[in-house]
């Protein structure tokens, strides 16, 4: 929520704590987190803490800066493929926990190693008869690649000075 749209029209306050628990009393469900927003470790069924407050909120960030939502996947299945090819696989010692990971991975075997790959298209949709739908306006191989976005061109006004405001923390960081 915007605190004061006329005097400080970059100050934002949270406002809904629908979901939140104690971090000792969570339960794991899906819909802990709305799904463009849902850390990793809630999709891969991997234990959790607070961290997926941060993961979330740097979606909602980069949702602010890009104009569209970093992983707008409409299946869970969308979601950690958006995210592997943005920020690489999760890493093998989480896929090896997750209650949920053989439902996007696979484990691979050869003489020499073993390691875990994600599904195809094809892989998935054979296994749980959902089809994937394209649903990125931007495709990323890196986080880095979201700095190289030029989506001031459409903005005016106050939208255009907020834009130049997430970049500018943004780059901070």
């Amino acid at each position: 929520m915007l605190v004061d749209p006329v005097r400080q029209p970059y100050k934002v306050k949270v406002i809904d704590f629908g979901s939140a628990s104690h971090v000792l009393k969570t339960v794991c469900s899906t819909y802990l987190q709305s799904r463009y927003y849902r850390a990793p470790e809630i999709i891969l069924g991997l234990p959790f803490c607070e961290a997926i407050d941060m993961w979330s909120l740097g979606c909602v960030t980069a949702e602010l800066f890009l104009g569209w939502p970093l992983y707008p996947g409409a299946l869970e299945y969308d979601q950690i493929r958006y995210i592997s090819q943005t920020q690489g696989l999760p890493g093998e010692q989480l896929l090896n926990v997750g209650t949920k990971s053989t439902r996007f991975f696979c484990r691979e075997t050869d003489m020499s190693h073993s390691g875990w790959r994600l599904k195809t298209l094809e892989e998935h949709e054979a296994e749980t008869g959902m089809k994937s739908k394209e649903a990125r306006k931007y495709i990323f191989n890196s986080l880095d690649d979201t700095a190289h976005v030029n989506t001031v061109m459409d903005l005016e006004g106050s939208d255009f000075w907020l834009r130049k405001r997430i970049e500018e923390n943004l780059l901070a960081y």
